[in-house]
């Protein structure tokens, strides 16, 4: 339909000048194409060697488990066939997806019973998001299990009094691939048709179940234990499950109550400084849902359950963190949810008044309205422009820089050790040890939770005798000083730092 089309384009045109804005700002400061995120050259390194028929692996030949967007890094491996930079292809990708998910909005808000006109409101605020077009631009999985996710819950609107569509089951399955947060989607999805009397579909458990299993197998057969190693690296130590294991009872009633309030207060200023006039108006649109007796309670369902599960089971990174990547999929949603609050608090104050005078009124309160929620956006994207070069300034200059040193500065069969690998082993060609664990597993034998990181890290030096160590001092501020062990040989110092975990990258050489 016309309609259809000229809503698409309008996303479009939108999703192009919030990114023109983003890639300008790249080029004024960074005066080169990258990314804003050491971690987007972990997935292309793992891309890389798949490409070149090295197995899903970090260091060529060493097969891993140790990604937890498996599904993004299948992605980017696809993207090295094209025959031109990879990095323009990650970025295109991004953004085309980001337009794909200001659709779905679209899509989900008709479904949820809002106007062509509201919905199309909520596809534009989600494309105009500053934390979104930078998540489109980043090289990471952010738009991608987002725009699955929400193709997903349309899909369970859409067929909510029939037979559940297994296009979106798979959508879930595959969202989960490419972000474990996604995790929580189909169960509450079950939970809602269950809510309304459906019987279970057994056929679409199976159909979820089978999408993951490979991934399980996977990490069954590299590592010996049913999840990737990121997981028992970064989060299995710190939540409810390494609470039980240790026994420790004030752990355990932290995980279960105290970091999910602490959860629950990041999501709330995470969506406030989105747009902060949605985030007020979303209770209102809770509301609205749960008078709706035979209608869908999965958004609902979905930003409760999010603190919850996060608190519990990695209570140490919220909504804020890098910009918001862990938590993209509730953006859309908390939208939807403040758009049906706005509609249904205007329907309540047209109730009850003059025709002819609410029309005087509307003529310029909706306007006025209007105007306000994308207010916020228009303000923000220049300063969010901003430190997105930065962001990508600083990788540039720190973690790309020093790769490229490497290669020309040490021998070809070097083994360096170091805690920030990506772009580092990207560009330098060496093989890598990873001291936090993420793609060297063995290295967690060495880093007990409560022991010192220095000491656990020289054991584990000690052990594997790599050639060099690079590492921020501020990391290992103990190890960094054992001039007997390590010997610095090179330096990077950057200005306005914006995302780096500290301002020098070191090189030492092992004694």
């Amino acid at each position: 339909m016309p309609w259809r089309r000229s809503e698409g384009w309008c996303l479009a045109l939108a999703a192009l000048v919030a990114a023109g804005l983003f890639l300008w700002q790249e080029h004024l400061l960074a005066g080169r194409w990258g990314f804003p995120l050491d971690d987007s050259w972990i997935h292309l390194q793992f891309a890389r060697n798949l490409v070149h028929g090295q197995g899903f692996s970090f260091n060529p030949g060493e097969v891993v488990s140790a990604s937890t967007a498996p599904l993004w890094t299948l992605v980017l491996a696809l993207l090295f066939w094209l025959p031109w930079e990879v990095v323009w292809s990650a970025k295109a990708l991004g953004l085309g997806l980001l337009w794909l998910t200001g659709l779905l909005v679209l899509r989900l808000g008709r479904s949820l019973g809002l106007e062509r006109g509201w919905a199309l409101a909520g596809g534009l605020v989600v494309v105009l998001t500053p934390r979104l077009v930078w998540g489109s631009l980043s090289g990471m999985e952010v738009m991608l299990y987002t725009a699955l996710a929400m193709y997903g819950c349309c899909r369970h609107l859409e067929t909510l009094e029939r037979a559940p569509c297994g296009w979106g089951t798979a959508a879930l399955a595959l969202a989960a691939l490419a972000r474990p947060e996604c995790l929580l989607l189909f169960p509450l999805v079950l939970i809602d048709r269950w809510r309304l009397g459906h019987a279970l579909p057994w056929k679409h458990l199976g159909l979820y179940a089978a999408l993951l299993v490979p991934f399980v197998a996977f990490n069954l057969l590299t590592l010996g234990k049913p999840l990737p190693n990121t997981f028992y690296a970064k989060v299995g130590p710190y939540g409810l499950t390494g609470a039980l294991a240790a026994g420790d009872g004030v752990r355990v009633a932290k995980v279960l109550f105290y970091y999910p309030l602490l959860q629950a207060q990041e999501l709330v200023a995470f969506s406030a400084e989105n747009n902060l006039l949605l985030t007020g108006l979303a209770p209102l649109g809770f509301l609205f849902l749960l008078r709706q007796r035979r209608g869908s309670w999965l958004i609902l369902l979905v930003l409760l359950s999010f603190p919850l599960f996060r608190g519990m089971l990695a209570p140490f990174k919220g909504a804020l963190f890098q910009h918001g990547r862990y938590a993209a999929h509730l953006i859309p949603l908390i939208t939807l949810a403040g758009l049906l609050g706005l509609r249904w608090a205007w329907q309540l104050l047209a109730e009850g008044r003059d025709f002819a005078r609410w029309r005087r009124l509307e003529r310029w309160g909706g306007p006025a309205v209007w105007g306000l929620v994308f207010l916020q956006l228009l303000i923000t994207l220049p300063g969010y422009a901003q430190t997105y070069g930065w962001n990508v300034t600083n990788i540039e200059d720190m973690h790309v820089s020093m790769g490229k040193w490497l290669a020309a500065n040490t021998p070809p069969g070097a083994v360096i050790a170091s805690h920030d690998v990506g772009a580092i082993a990207y560009f330098s060609g060496r093989r890598l040890l990873d001291t936090t664990g993420l793609v060297t597993p063995r290295a967690l034998a060495f880093l007990p939770l409560g022991g010192s990181a220095d000491e656990g890290v020289r054991r584990f030096l000690e052990h594997e005798r790599p050639d060099y160590m690079v590492m921020l001092p501020n990391w290992y501020p103990h190890l960094a000083h054992e001039g007997d062990f390590l010997q610095p040989v090179y330096e990077i110092a950057i200005e306005h730092n914006t995302i780096c975990a500290g301002d020098r990258l070191v090189v030492y050489k092992l004694n």
